[in-house]
């Protein structure tokens, strides 16, 4: 049963509990949360809160909250592009977990984006969160991604390519050029600025291209596409570059790579007339 609050749009007044619910629920520093703020905290419905009756704040205390960001634009080689929405970062303060707050939140996102009829992206963290998320209002998976784990020893098992940083505007760009003759989603600059800020690396090789998250002991290849090269030298130089005792790297089914395929992201479409196929490539999440 959801305890009593009110479901609202952000206000500035919210701000320091956004940053407060931000860093309780993903554990980013500071410098991560404001770049993100700085980024797409703007209209009022880009961000829904629940907020609890409180004596000192008469529009009530934040507890929980979620955005919802312009997200990609679905691209398809045969018919038009599908603008989306992508919601992103709902947490809530642990003192409040486990009485409907977030699904509250998560609620209010989606109607936000059934104003427009535009499908709404989200990046579920677990199995029970599809499910969960999936009680609130029905979910589908937009492709898939094949995704591999590897260790550092066989991360570095083999013959590593050279690796060239790129700038955010040049992967874009040649990422774009790549992808064009399959389904992809095509991101808004403020995706790629908001990764940079992060820490990502966006990399060229022979024959390859490849975003990357180096995380402390753990690397996130969130894209890899290698249209002219061995996946396995690819990934040995992006090792080579960031050693990680752990790896885990994401491929288009289209592109070869190494794992098994999975869902990835999932979509929530109010018209109920979104038709993708099953080898449509969603890669970045901002993670």
């Amino acid at each position: 049963m959801i305890a009593t609050c009110t479901v609202r749009g952000w206000i500035s007044e919210d701000i320091p509990e956004l940053r407060e619910i931000f860093a309780a629920s993903f554990g980013d520093p500071p410098e991560v949360i404001d770049a993100f703020h700085r980024t797409f905290l703007s209209g009022p419905e880009c961000c829904a809160v629940a907020a609890v009756p409180d004596a000192e704040k008469p529009s009530g205390k934040a507890v929980a909250a979620g955005y919802l960001l312009p997200g990609p634009v679905l691209s398809f080689p045969d018919r038009e592009d599908i603008p989306t929405d992508y919601l992103y970062a709902l947490g809530c303060l642990p003192d409040y977990r486990r009485r409907g707050f977030g699904s509250a939140v998560y609620g209010a996102l989606l109607a936000y984006g059934e104003k427009t009829a535009s499908p709404v992206c989200v990046l579920p963290a677990s199995e029970a969160l599809v499910r969960t998320y999936g009680r609130v209002c029905p979910i589908h998976p937009l492709g898939g991604s094949r995704v591999a784990e590897l260790d550092g020893p066989r991360a570095a098992g083999a013959a590593p390519l050279a690796a060239v940083q790129l700038s955010r505007e040049e992967y874009a760009l040649r990422r774009e050029e790549c992808l064009a003759p399959y389904p992809h989603a095509v991101y808004p600059d403020a995706f790629y600025r908001l990764m940079d800020e992060y820490g990502n690396l966006f990399l060229s090789f022979p024959g390859a291209l490849a975003a990357v998250v180096p995380l402390e002991n753990r690397c996130v290849v969130s894209e890899l596409l290698c249209t002219g090269a061995d996946p396995a030298r690819v990934i040995a130089g992006i090792a080579g570059l960031c050693p990680a005792e752990r790896y885990e790297v994401r491929t288009p089914v289209f592109f070869p790579g190494p794992g098994e395929v999975r869902p990835f992201v999932y979509c929530h479409d109010p018209a109920g007339a979104l038709s993708v196929p099953a080898s449509f490539w969603y890669a970045f999440g901002l993670e």
